[in-house]
């Protein structure tokens, strides 16, 4: 589960949206110009992740915060409350859970790969061809106009992942997400995401006790013995 919220999440921030009088290309590039450029995003966001058994979908809801150039961090509300954090200033990769009251904490390149391409180098994404198509799907309780995005398009570290999106009306700001394999998908509903005209680094800072636990961090681990790469 870990590793298909982590994959959303990177794909959420590498895509764009809809905007008025625009091709498919000029309106991916419109929107993530306005989230990567901004010196702060954050939002909060609902994820449901599909059962490969038929069953109900597993539900997270969080906050993300992103940073370009510094960081990235992923608060889940329920489940204990984990905390995944990527700080390049601090040079850690770090995973907080509560319930175990354990920081698990590696360095910051053994983070995976994208991550850190994404913190470090976001100004890459607009320079790729999306070869985004318009394509109307039913979700939020109602048809939402959004994008298709060419699965060759996000890189090839994610060969197989198809993602579709939509804008939220008022705001033209990305609302609905969804990105999925042939095994398994995730959609991501963001609630309210706000451009920050100052970054704040603190953002990224836990909040730990003094009895918390320090372990070292294997990412494969995190990623379900995925590569990190």
């Amino acid at each position: 589960m870990r590793r298909t919220i982590l994959l959303a999440i990177v794909a959420v921030l590498a895509l764009g949206a809809k905007a008025p009088q625009a091709s498919p290309q000029e309106a991916v590039e419109r929107m993530l110009a306005r989230l990567l450029r901004a010196p702060e995003f954050q939002s909060r966001v609902i994820i449901l992740r599909s059962d490969p058994f038929g069953g109900p979908p597993d539900r997270t809801e969080g906050k993300i915060w992103f940073l370009p150039g510094r960081g990235l961090r992923f608060h889940a509300i329920a489940g204990g409350g984990e905390d995944i954090v990527a700080d390049k200033e601090k040079g850690t990769f770090s995973v907080y859970r509560p319930s175990e009251g354990v920081l698990y904490r590696s360095e910051w390149d053994r983070a995976p790969a994208r991550i850190r391409q994404l913190v470090l180098q976001p100004e890459k994404i607009l320079d790729l061809d999306y070869r985004a198509v318009r394509e109307s799907r039913r979700v939020g309780g109602a048809m939402r106009n959004g994008y298709r995005l060419h699965r060759a398009s996000l890189g090839d570290s994610l060969p197989d992942i198809s993602v579709w999106l939509a804008a939220d009306p008022a705001t033209g700001l990305p609302r609905w997400v969804s990105a999925g394999q042939d095994e398994d998908s995730v959609d991501v509903e963001f609630r309210g995401i706000t451009l920050l005209s100052k970054a704040n680094p603190r953002d990224l800072v836990l909040a730990l006790p003094k009895s918390v636990r320090v372990e070292p961090l294997d990412p494969r681990d995190l990623l379900q013995g995925g590569e990190s790469r």
